[in-house]
């Protein structure tokens, strides 16, 4: 079998006889030791010759190629791959004949390569291919192969690569596999010039809440669902055709999740940006039917919205960074309506260029206690000022002044609400100690906390900071939050409250605009709270019939859990006398004081305490002549004499 695989060397004429026999026998032992070896390895060896012919194989081709040594040796090594892919590597196989393993190192080329072969019966297969260094023969240059089948290693990288580009819960395509199939579309875009798309970024709507309430188990089963759903949406020329290419195989996708209720989707092929609100509409109403969970059929059905920001390609952005920007921005726009679409405009882009320069400004005004407080007060009739709510103002630089509406609630989406609501805390308790040293006693101040604000765990700490730090009475502080904080986790929400109830006895919670939420009886009697503000939009809307009613219904609610009630938002007569009518009779809104400085409140106390005869302050009565010395002369109450110039001359903020 060898003779007829390499072929026997000439005889020189020089070498006597016995010599030449000799030489056989070593090269012919030399030949079965390396058949012997060859025939032990578990990979295809074979050798080829500089004209690219095979001259020997082992018998480990049948287990690759599905054929024999006797069949392939002789023939030309291109027959064990298809045509295609042995002319694309020919040259560099050529070269390996003619360079060293120092030389091959130097120049920076593998002595390893990946190409595809093909059996006997015509299956192709991934191969890696390990090439020696060639040796001089009679017949000319021969060179060394090994030849491996390394198709499970493929599959395994195959595997990790689609788990490294592929989300785990939802298998659509995460941020990374979304920028390489982004650029790919661009590039095609300019290079065709001619294409249109759209980037739709969504955000579940609502969806946050479901998680943190139900379980994470809930959301994933929605997410889950959403997916089907979002891919029940498009059509089939909105999918991203795939580039082949060896190095990273991919799959079809148009939709991709961002990570937490974040998707994005490509819309590939538009003849009209219209095109896009079509698919956005789709997506809206199939995204906001009803969800059940099968593991948990005794859940109630669960409904959630989304808010879509369309980005046109390439109107909006022709680089992947401005696109995703873009199309942000215009789902935070969709947002504040939510459960709708909005497409990007330049103006959107300098509304959020606005709010980063207010954002930015936000941040240094609470490092530099630039923002201060007003106070509204709460009237209660036949007893005057009871109280006040202390509100948060800013004069930016800049802008000038800030509606709350605007910096509070970029506060809230930004975390910074933690630190302004610190120092909110802090001022309010400074202004409360001063009216409390200056008989002022029976006075109650109240404090707005965000769910931000109340979810952090250093919370407890920081109002037990401002009410020790200005020694205040823990009766004269109120604490106001939305019926938000206490939804989302009632159990924790109520022994964080009695925990600072137990130690600062006589502090108070109230819930803010109530009657806009999840108000429910059942809740609301296992709450330690002590007072219920029903929000201004129902008293702005008594004129109808149906505010009338919730109003009514919120005071008898209110009454029959023993809870203290004020109405806000009351702007005149009729408002009062219906509140009074059926059982409120703590108002606070223009119609009696709009939000005043301290200076102001302290001038207004001063008037109620002396003029009016409803005195809350026991420390500024005095006689007549004694009144009039110490009354205000210009309303800012800088120039009051005795205990009104105590409490407003040393009141400074913080």
């Amino acid at each position: 079998m060898i003779q007829k695989q390499v072929a026997k060397p000439e005889e020189p004429a020089s070498l006597p006889s016995e010599k030449i026999r000799r030489y056989r026998r070593e090269l012919e032992d030399l030949k079965s030791r390396y058949q012997a070896l060859a025939e032990t390895a578990s990979d295809v060896i074979i050798q080829v010759s500089q004209d690219l012919r095979i001259v020997y194989a082992n018998s480990q081709v049948h287990g690759i190629f599905k054929t024999t040594p006797k069949k392939i040796v002789g023939r030309s090594f291109a027959a064990l791959f298809p045509p295609g892919e042995f002319r694309r590597v020919e040259d560099r196989i050529r070269s390996y004949f003619l360079l060293s393993l120092a030389e091959r190192k130097k120049r920076g080329i593998s002595n390893h390569m990946e190409l595809l072969g093909e059996t006997a019966g015509n299956e192709i297969l991934p191969l890696e291919i390990s090439f020696g260094v060639s040796v001089s023969t009679n017949q000319g240059r021969i060179m060394p192969c090994i030849i491996r089948d390394i198709s499970e290693r493929k599959k395994t990288e195959r595997k990790l690569r689609y788990l490294a580009y592929h989300d785990k819960l939802t298998d659509l395509g995460n941020r990374d596999l979304f920028h390489i199939y982004l650029t790919e579309y661009l590039n095609e875009t300019l290079r065709y010039g001619e294409r249109k798309g759209a980037l739709l970024f969504l955000d579940l709507d609502g969806f946050k809440k479901v998680n943190d309430s139900l379980g994470h188990h809930v959301g994933d089963s929605i997410l889950v669902e959403c997916t089907h759903r979002l891919h029940n949406c498009l059509r089939e020329s909105d999918q991203i055709f795939r580039v082949e290419n060896l190095e990273m195989e991919r799959r079809k996708e148009g939709v991709f999740r961002f990570g937490g209720d974040e998707f994005v989707i490509l819309l590939p092929h538009l003849r009209d940006p219209r095109e896009a609100a079509v698919v956005a509409l789709k997506i809206i109403n199939d995204i906001r039917r009803p969800y059940s969970i099968r593991e948990n059929p005794d859940l109630p059905y669960i409904s959630l919205g989304v808010s879509i920001g369309i980005a046109i390609i390439p109107d909006d952005g022709s680089d992947i960074s401005l696109l995703i920007s873009n199309a942000d921005i215009a789902m935070y726009r969709a947002k504040e309506r939510g459960n709708t679409y909005r497409f990007f405009t330049p103006e959107m882009n300098r509304e959020v260029t606005r709010r980063l320069h207010l954002e930015e400004g936000l941040r240094a005004a609470i490092c530099a206690s630039q923002l201060t407080l007003y106070f509204q007060p709460i009237h209660r009739n036949g007893d005057g000022i009871v109280g006040f709510e202390a509100l948060v103002r800013w004069v930016h630089p800049g802008e000038g002044l800030v509606l709350p509406g605007d910096f509070i609630t970029l506060a809230e989406e930004t975390g910074i609400i933690v630190p302004l609501g610190a120092m909110v805390l802090l001022k309010a308790c400074h202004m409360l100690s001063h009216l409390q040293r200056h008989g002022c006693s029976n006075l109650y101040l109240s404090v707005n906390i965000s769910p931000r604000q109340f979810d952090d765990p250093f919370f407890e700490s920081k109002v037990a900071e401002a009410l020790e730090k200005y020694k205040v009475d823990p009766r004269g502080l109120k604490l106001e939050m939305t019926e938000g904080v206490f939804i989302r986790n009632p159990v924790d929400a109520s022994l964080r409250i009695n925990d600072l109830k137990t130690r600062f006895p006589g502090l108070t919670f109230m819930i803010d605009d109530f009657g806009t939420g999840f108000s429910s009886f059942s809740y609301l009697s296992k709450l330690p709270v002590d007072v219920i503000k029903i929000d201004q939009t129902f008293i702005s809307g008594l004129d109808q019939e149906h505010n009338r009613k919730i109003v009514k219904g919120i005071i008898n609610l209110v009454k029959s859990l023993d809870l203290d009630v004020v109405a806000e938002g009351v702007q005149n007569l009729e408002h009062v006398e219906y509140l009074e009518k059926h059982g409120c009779y703590q108002h606070q809104g223009y119609y009696y004081y709009k939000p005043m400085t301290a200076d102001e409140l302290l001038h207004v106390l001063w008037e109620q305490n002396h003029h009016d005869g409803e005195g809350v302050c026991s420390g500024w009565k005095g006689t007549e002549k004694e009144n009039r010395k110490r009354r205000p002369k210009n309303g800012s109450g800088r120039s009051a004499a005795a205990a009104y110039e105590g409490a407003a001359g040393t009141y400074q903020g913080d």
